[in-house]
C-alpha cells in the first residue's frame, strides 16, 4: 500500500525528533564530564603509547567516541531512508536512540561506539555505491572482523549461557522494560526475538544479500561463544545485582554486541515497518507518540542517571590532601589504571608527596610503576609489611569498584584495617570507589 503525502509528512517529523533526542541526549550525558570508569581507564592505559606526553582531560578522550555515536544516528537515517524510504528510517531511528548500549558507549572512552559507526558507515557505501551484493557481503564481513579481534577478552567465566537470553535481549537492546514490563523482562526479549524472525523472513524475501549481512557477524558471535574462543559478554552476576545501576547492569555485558546492534535492529523495524503500512493515519500518529513517548521517557531516566560515575577524584582529593613524605598510596591490580590515570593530571602530579605502590595483575608490586619491590599473594601481611619497610607513617588504599574480582580484593585488606587498625584509620567513599587512611 502506498504512504499517503500525510503520512509520509507525519513520519518526517518522527524522524527529526528521534534524531534530535538521540543527540540531544548524548551531548547532555557528555557535558557532564564525570571522572573514568574502570573500563575507561583500562583502555587508556592502552593507548597511552600514542598519547604519551598529553594530558587529556576525561571530556577530551570522549568527545572522539561522542562524535562517532551522533554519526552513527546520521548515517542510520540515511541509510535508511535511501534502502526502504523514510517510514522505516522512523522505526529504525526510534530503535538506536532506545538502545542502552548506543547511547552509553556513545559517551564512553571505549572503541564500541566506533565500531557501531564503522557497521553503519558501511552500509552507507554500499547502499550510495554500486549495490554490489558481495561487496555488501564482504564489507560487513571484514569490519565484523575487525570489532571482533578489538573485543577479544579471554574471560573464561563468561561462558555461562544461564540468563543470557534474558538479560541481553530484555535488558540491553531496549531501556523501556521497567514501565512496560516490570519484572517480566522475558517479555520483552521474547518480543524482540518474534519482531526479529518474523522481520528476517519478510527482508530475505527482498534482500538476501542485506540478510545474510546482518547474520554473517551473529553466526561468527555464535561460533565463537560455542567453541568457547571467545564469550559473548560478561555474566549478570551477584556482583551487579548488588551494584544496580544503568552503566554496571544494563550494559556492560553487552559491550561486545554494540557494533551489531544497527544490523539486528534492521530485520526488527522492517517488521514493524511492514505492520505501518497498513495502519490509517489516525493509527499512525497514535502509536509513533506512544514510541515518542517511550524513547523521550527512555531518555530522560539515562541522561538524569548520567554515566554511572565512580566520582573517583574526588575520594583521591582526601589522598591529595593528606598525603605527607612519609606516606605511601596503594592501588590493587583492579583499580591501578584509574589511580595511574589522574596521577598523571593536575593537582594529583605536582605533589611530591604522593609515592604510589601498585600491584599488577601478575601480583608483582611497584613503587611509582617502575621500581620493582615484592610480591603480593593476596595476604595483606605481606603487604603492610612492604609499606612498614619503607618506614612510612602514613598508608592510603585506594579501590575502584568496577568488577567483583576489584570488590573481592578491597574486602580482603579493609578487613584487615579493621581488624588490625581500628581506632587508627578512617575512610572516604563516593559512588563505586573508595579510600582507607591508616596511621601506622
Amino acid at each position: 500500500m502506498p504512504v499517503s503525502p500525510k503520512a509520509q509528512k507525519i513520519y518526517a517529523v518522527f524522524c527529526g525528533f528521534f534524531l534530535l533526542l538521540g543527540v540531544i541526549s548524548r551531548i547532555l550525558i557528555y557535558a557532564k564530564g564525570q571522572d573514568l570508569l574502570l573500563s575507561e581507564a583500562l583502555f587508556w592505559e592502552n593507548m597511552k603509547p600514542l598519547i604519551a606526553g598529553f594530558s587529556i582531560s576525561e571530556l577530551g578522550l570522549r568527545l572522539f567516541p561522542l562524535l562517532a555515536g551522533i554519526a552513527t544516528l546520521l548515517l542510520a537515517y540515511v541509510f535508511a531512508r535511501k534502502e526502504f524510504g523514510i517510514e522505516f528510517a522512523c522505526i529504525f531511528l526510534f530503535l538506536l536512540v532506545s538502545s542502552d548500549p548506543l547511547l552509553f558507549y556513545s559517551v564512553n572512552f571505549s572503541m564500541y561506539s566506533i565500531e557501531a559507526f564503522l557497521v553503519v558507515l558501511s552500509l552507507c557505501v554500499w547502499s550510495y555505491s554500486k549495490r554490489d551484493k558481495a561487496a555488501l557481503v564482504s564489507l560487513i564481513l571484514l569490519v565484523s572482523i575487525f570489532c571482533i579481534i578489538c573485543n577479544y577478552n579471554e574471560n573464561p567465566g563468561a561462558y555461562e549461557f544461564k540468563e543470557f537470553f534474558i538479560q541481553m535481549l530484555g535488558r540491553h537492546f531496549i531501556d523501556f522494560h521497567y514501565f512496560v514490563f516490570g519484572p517480566f523482562i522475558w517479555i520483552n526479549a521474547a518480543l524482540f526475538v518474534l519482531l526479529l524472525g518474523f522481520g528476517s523472513f519478510l527482508l530475505y524475501k527482498e534482500k538476501k544479500s542485506l540478510l545474510l549481512s546482518i547474520f554473517i557477524p551473529v553466526f561468527i558471535l555464535a561460533l565463537l561463544h560455542f567453541l568457547k574462543i571467545a564469550p559473548l559478554g560478561e555474566p549478570y552476576n551477584d556482583f551487579m545485582r548488588i551494584m544496580r545501576n544503568w552503566s554496571l547492569v544494563q550494559v556492560t555485558g553487552s559491550k561486545e554486541l554494540v557494533f551489531i546492534m544497527p544490523l539486528v535492529f534492521i530485520p526488527v523495524a522492517f517488521c514493524v515497518h511492514r505492520v505501518f503500512l497498513k495502519v490509517r493515519t489516525p493509527t499512525l500518529i497514535g502509536v509513533l507518540t506512544i514510541f515518542a513517548i517511550l524513547a523521550l521517557s527512555s531518555n530522560s531516566i539515562r541522561m538524569h542517571k548520567g554515566i554511572g560515575s565512580p566520582q573517583s577524584a574526588e575520594v583521591l582529593l582526601h589522598i591529595n590532601e593528606n598525603a605527607t613524605a612519609k606516606s605511601l598510596v596503594y592501588a590493587d591490580s583492579a583499580s591501578r589504571p584509574v589511580l595511574e590515570y589522574y596521577m598523571s593530571r593536575k593537582p594529583f602530579k605536582d605533589n611530591p608527596n604522593l609515592n604510589c605502590l601498585y600491584v599488577k595483575k601478575d601480583g608483582y608490586m611497584y613503587l611509582n610503576d617502575s621500581i620493582f619491590i615484592g610480591k603480593y599473594g593476596k595476604n595483606p601481611v605481606e603487604l603492610f609489611n612492604v609499606i612498614k619497610n619503607f618506614e612510612a607513617e602514613n598508608g592510603f588504599f585506594f579501590f575502584a569498584f568496577g568488577s567483583a574480582s576489584s570488590v573481592r580484593e578491597s574486602n580482603v585488606v579493609v578487613d584487615h584495617i579493621y581488624k588490625n587498625y581500628k581506632g587508627k584509620s578512617k575512610g572516604f567513599q563516593s559512588k563505586y570507589a573508595g579510600v582507607a587512611w591508616v596511621r601506622l
